[in-house]
């Protein structure tokens, strides 16, 4: 695990683990990056699965922090690669509380539902990449709305934003004072030397219009820098990579409609984005399916529900 002081008194790591069995955003190990703020109020964002959660908490105590005073376990969404860990947290800080968008809670009480999508979406062998998933009781659970604000570290104001699209519950914390953005997934996935990130899709579910209106959201608060949960951070034109990432969730929106008008396979309309992405498709760095599947799936769903209007 890398680690890296990126403010005074916060640090960022950086680690790989396991495989993207879905090929959601590599062929190879999940990347991930968490933070840690130190000081009176300790924090922990986007921890990460719990099978990387002892990894952390000893690369935390190696700056020579306490992490029994951890007070703050906060994800950005409950998908496994990034909350999956927080039951396992609660249970081993004995100070610490996990924080939750109201929609998304009730998934990590009982994470039933959730593990079930974790399977559907990675396979049988889901743990064996993410460890287990355990549920974060309702004493160890603080409950956030959009505009919401939270004092970690030393009295530092991070305002809770609610960025939905990848996920119904997603938030992304702004350090106000650093112009700092820690945006989870909401701006898509970043991965050197690719010159375009990915939209901020997912399967099971993807909201695409949601997407494009959070990452608009973003851009009203103007951060100075960007700090997506799968690279780490951006510290160079936030804006330019959040123009890019809209423009992207936009046009492959229009790759897969005009392929479903026309009528194209979900293989057909991968070699498509593909093209669209590299412009010689055989110079992907992987599969897109998972990126056509969601697209598909979303406007699906939203011809279903026009129809039932």
């Amino acid at each position: 695990m890398e680690t890296e002081q990126i403010f005074p008194g916060v640090w960022e790591f950086r680690a790989t683990y396991g495989r993207d069995t879905a090929e959601l955003f590599t062929d190879g190990a999940m990347p991930h990056a968490a933070w840690f703020v130190a000081g009176d109020r300790p924090a922990i964002l986007d921890p990460g699965p719990t099978s990387i959660a002892e990894e952390l908490l000893d690369a935390i105590r190696k700056l020579g922090q306490d992490t029994d005073a951890i007070e703050w376990v906060a994800p950005s969404h409950i998908h496994v690669d990034h909350a999956g860990g927080s039951g396992w947290l609660t249970r081993e800080l004995p100070r610490a509380k996990a924080v939750f968008h109201a929609r998304g809670a009730p998934f990590m009480r009982d994470p039933a539902r959730l593990i079930a999508g974790t399977a559907e979406v990675f396979g049988d062998s889901w743990r064996d990449v993410f460890g287990d998933i355990l549920p974060v009781p309702d004493d160890r659970m603080a409950i956030v709305e959009d505009g919401d604000a939270l004092d970690f570290g030393s009295g530092g104001a991070y305002r809770v934003v609610f960025t939905p699209g990848h996920s119904l519950d997603h938030i992304s914390l702004y350090d106000e004072e650093r112009g700092a953005f820690y945006c989870g997934h909401a701006l898509g996935n970043y991965k050197p030397p690719r010159f375009l990130p990915d939209p901020p899709m997912t399967l099971p579910y993807f909201d695409v219009d949601a997407s494009v209106a959070s990452i608009r959201k973003a851009r009203e608060l103007a951060p100075k820098r960007l700090l997506p949960a799968h690279s780490g951070s951006l510290a160079s034109n936030p804006a330019i990579a959040i123009d890019v990432v809209e423009r992207v969730t936009l046009e492959i929106g229009e790759v897969v409609k005009g392929g479903m008008a026309a009528g194209k396979s979900d293989a057909e309309m991968e070699t498509d984005v593909r093209a669209h992405l590299f412009a010689d498709p055989a110079k992907a760095d992987r599969s897109y399916m998972p990126v056509v599947v969601s697209y598909r799936r979303y406007y699906e769903r939203r011809a279903r529900k026009a129809a039932g209007a």
